[in-house]
């Protein structure tokens, strides 16, 4: 009993905690800074709620409230853009909260990460605690709670949702349940697209489990290795179809909706995204700022959240934690082809990344306390913009 409670307590005490500090800095933003007059995103009259939703927010309330699109905005406000760029799971979830609880829909959208971001805490302890250790798994719950970006997890977004599939896909592949890990994956696809990624760190377990014994062609079915035998090859197999499905779905709805099967992923020119050689993504903003062409102080937590996140990826690797860096090493590639733009925010849901960082942070517990008080200044500046709609997210 006492350890439940360690393992909840923690976690509960950590949200609790540091979500109450954020709506205060939220507020106070509030009630002290200047509201730019071209600020418009207005969900609620209670300022305590209105402060979590800001840009993409009304995007996730229109898939909420009126589907997806049949043709690109007219609005010069949004011109050229349309929904497809987000994927439904979470506004289907937040709809299904507000139908069942009677919430407005902008109270649902907050309600459902807040709910998955505590769950995703309380599994992040639990997974790093296996791999790590309990103090590792400490530092990474309250780490990933104080995190430049961490405010994230409370507003009306997605990667508070993104996270706990993540999270509740490698823990199921890790033990073996595999048809468990699938419908996690699956969950993950219709969130974000690069949940597809999951397939990696799903194989890497299977093969870990299966084949750490060499094992020739010829035996490979009759005499399967592992406990499951061919069953267990079964039930891998369909694992890694569901999130295939799911992916495959929803490209067959856009290609009917759109006229693309593609919608999600050429729509972001319209927000000025374009691909881009990832090297070029992490070293063109400093080149920027060295040469003095315009970078812009917007880009700073970008850049830094992209190396941070980097080095990460690269002590996954050290720690020889091959299912985690095989999905965390092609998301970063993949977020950074996109470019530089809100990748502070992108990678936050990289659970992975943030448990490796807790076994350092334990094997080093007086310099993470000076990390602590540096970054603590940072969320709070973050969380002050947030509050303002400063064009950074």
């Amino acid at each position: 009993m006492a350890g439940l409670i360690s393992g909840i307590g923690i976690p509960v005490l950590a949200f609790a905690v540091s979500r109450l500090a954020l709506l205060l800095i939220g507020l106070l933003a509030r009630d002290l800074a200047f509201v730019p007059e071209d600020y418009v995103w207005v969900y609620d009259e209670r300022t305590w709620l209105d402060i979590w939703g800001v840009w993409d927010t009304g995007w996730f309330m229109s898939v909420m409230y009126n589907g997806y699109m049949v043709a690109v905005s007219t609005n010069p406000d949004t011109l050229s853009q349309a929904n497809w760029a987000f994927f439904p799971l979470y506004p289907m979830m937040a709809y299904a909260v507000s139908e069942l609880t009677g919430l407005s829909g902008f109270g649902a959208l907050l309600v459902v990460p807040n709910l998955c971001f505590l769950a995703a805490l309380i599994w992040i302890r639990a997974e790093a605690k296996a791999l790590y250790g309990t103090a590792s798994a400490n530092w990474a719950v309250v780490f990933l709670c104080v995190i430049p970006g961490t405010h994230v997890f409370s507003s009306a977004y997605s990667e508070a949702t993104f996270l706990l599939f993540i999270v509740g896909t490698l823990a199921m592949a890790r033990k073996g349940h595999w048809l468990m890990a699938g419908c996690m994956a699956a969950l993950a696809v219709l969130t974000k697209n690069f949940g597809v990624l999951l397939l990696a760190p799903m194989a890497v377990y299977f093969l870990q489990r299966n084949f750490t014994q060499p094992l020739s062609a010829r035996n490979l079915i009759s005499e399967f290795p592992g406990s499951g035998g061919r069953g267990e090859l079964v039930r891998f197999a369909v694992s890694l179809v569901l999130p295939c499905l799911a992916l495959g779905s929803f490209m067959l709805f856009l290609y009917f909706r759109a006229g693309d099967f593609l919608a999600f992923a050429t729509i972001q020119s319209a927000w000025g995204r374009s691909m881009a050689l990832p090297i070029m993504s992490l070293f063109s903003p400093l080149g920027s700022l060295v040469g003095n062409h315009g970078f812009t102080v917007y880009l700073w937590p970008n850049v830094i959240a992209a190396w941070v996140a980097v080095a990460l990826c690269m002590a996954l690797l050290l720690k020889r934690q091959w299912a985690h860096a095989s999905f965390c090493i092609p998301g970063m590639l993949l977020l950074l082809s996109a470019g530089i733009l809100s990748i502070f925010r992108l990678v936050l849901p990289l659970a992975p990344l943030w448990m490796v960082a807790g076994s350092f942070m334990a094997a080093r517990p007086k310099l993470s306390w000076l990390l602590l008080l540096l970054i603590l200044p940072a969320e709070a500046l973050l969380m002050w913009g947030w509050a303002l709609g400063w064009p950074i997210f």
